[in-house]
Order: structure tokens, then sequence, then C-alpha cells
């Protein structure tokens, strides 16, 4: 029999990068304690001149690690588990999100895929995140 879930929702971004792994095991953590309910979201980056047969295969990347990560955060004991998929720009796919399902914590890590210089130079997504929401977010190194 499950436990009870808790009010308490925290939503974690995953790119696939080295940091997500790194990200999911810190909101897992945090879930645990009070048996939250955790959020997982992976944005498919929309960019300008893909064609959509590109799209579909970013959609079937993104689905599978979803379903990977969604794994891991059950392995690690994680009762209250759901993944949210979004295409466009990150930031604001996870702040539409941590806005919609009402989170009260964002989990991040501190860098990911980057797709361009102008990204690095204009700023990360986790600074967009710390800078823009209306919950708390926690960067993970």
């Amino acid at each position: 029999m499950k436990p009870k879930k808790s009010s308490y929702k925290i939503l974690v971004a995953i790119d696939g990068s080295q940091y997500s792994p790194k990200a999911l095991d810190y909101a897992c953590k945090i879930a645990k304690i009070d048996n939250a309910q955790l959020q997982i979201i992976n944005v498919v980056e929309e960019y300008f001149n893909v064609g959509q047969s590109i799209l579909r295969q970013l959609d079937k990347t993104s689905k599978e690690i979803l379903r990977e990560y969604e794994a891991l955060a059950k392995s690690l004991e994680v009762m209250h588990v759901s993944t949210i998929q979004a295409r466009g720009n990150a930031p604001e796919e996870i702040l539409k999100a941590a806005m919609r399902e009402k989170v009260d914590t964002i989990v991040v890590g501190s860098r990911g895929h980057y797709r361009s210089k102008m990204d690095f130079i204009l700023g990360s997504t986790s600074y967009k995140l710390a800078h823009y929401s209306k919950c708390t977010v926690i960067i993970v190194k």
C-alpha cells in the first residue's frame, strides 16, 4: 500500500546532460522526506528551420529520457512520480509547468546542453529559472 502523498510538489527539469542525474537524485531525496509528488519535465527545444521528422525524433528521444528518469526515481523509492514533456523554450516551458502544476520547488542542474554560444552569453536555463520563478529553485552543481 502506497503511503498518502503529500501536497508538496517538486518539479525536476532534466535535459539528458551530465547534471540531470544529479538534479534527479537531489529532487528524489527531497521528495522522500515528505512523500512529496515528483514531476519530471523534459523540454524539446524547437529550432528554426528544423523539419517535422527531426522534431518527431527529438520527441521520441525525450519520451525515452523521461521513461528512464521516471524508472530511476521509482528505484530510489519515490512513490509519486509523473512526467511532463513539452516543446519550446526550456526556461519558459519549465516556468509554465511550474505555475500550471502549482509546484513548491523546481530542481535543476547548474549546467545543461547549450544550443549555441548565444545561450551561454544570454544566460543559462538555471539562471533564468532562479530569476523568474515564483517558487523556490534549487540549482544542483
